[in-house]
């Protein structure tokens, strides 16, 4: 017995098939551009308005702030508030970076991406180059030099939260006091996003099918 050949496996339709696969393929193959995610932010809707209560960062020891990717990032910016004491001597920066998260305050695990600080003012924003992190947990962290005297500032006075701290170099404690927020801090990543022109074309694409399969149940009924 013979069956009617369905038109999308005719000679027209093997050339609509390979038109839509082109289309297709040319929007997935098109640029993309980065758009923006905020994927961490302790501060309140007024970066210049800092409510909190400063966190000491100095002599060596480090804060540590936690956040999650659900889907692996490139950092695009990084905005702080850790700033030098200008009322006490000091000498030396801070290292920012970024390690594992496992459990509730950090290991001896090395940094995966860190940058320097040399001399940190409240909302510097750090824009680094290739820091590309998987889906997972992670640390924000700040090590002070030995000779460092500063503080990071909790932008809010939420002390939900959890983070971590040390008050000697490598002693890691949970911070549970009520008193303290979140110290401030709003990590950005880049996440891809087809350009208009790419969308278009996988639009198109789609349409040319969708156009065959409506010519062929038209054509059954008939």
């Amino acid at each position: 017995m013979n069956l009617p050949r369905h038109p999308l496996f005719s000679a027209r339709g093997c050339a609509l098939r390979q038109a839509a696969a082109v289309l297709l393929l040319a929007g997935l193959a098109a640029p993309t551009h980065a758009a923006g995610v905020v994927v961490l932010d302790t501060y309140g809707p007024d970066i210049g308005h800092l409510d909190g209560w400063p966190t000491p960062l100095t002599a060596a020891n480090s804060i540590a702030v936690p956040f999650q990717l659900g889907s692996g990032a490139t950092v695009q910016s990084i905005l702080t508030a850790i700033e030098r004491n200008t009322d006490w001597p000091s000498s030396g920066g801070v290292t920012l970076g970024i390690a594992h998260r496992q459990g509730a305050t950090p290991t001896a695990a090395a940094w995966l991406y860190s940058t320097r600080l040399e001399d940190p003012a409240v909302n510097t924003t750090v824009t680094p180059s290739g820091w590309a992190l998987a889906a997972g947990a992670y640390w924000l962290l700040a090590t002070a030099d030995g000779g460092f005297a500063g503080q990071w500032i909790s932008a809010t006075q939420d002390d939900s939260g959890d983070w971590a701290y040390t008050t000697a170099p490598g002693s890691w404690t949970p911070q549970t006091s009520s008193f303290l927020g979140m110290p401030g801090a709003r990590i950005t990543v880049a996440a891809a996003v087809p350009e208009p022109a790419s969308v278009g074309l996988m639009l198109a694409g789609g349409l040319i099918v969708a156009a065959a399969l409506r010519r062929s149940a038209h054509a059954r009924q008939g």
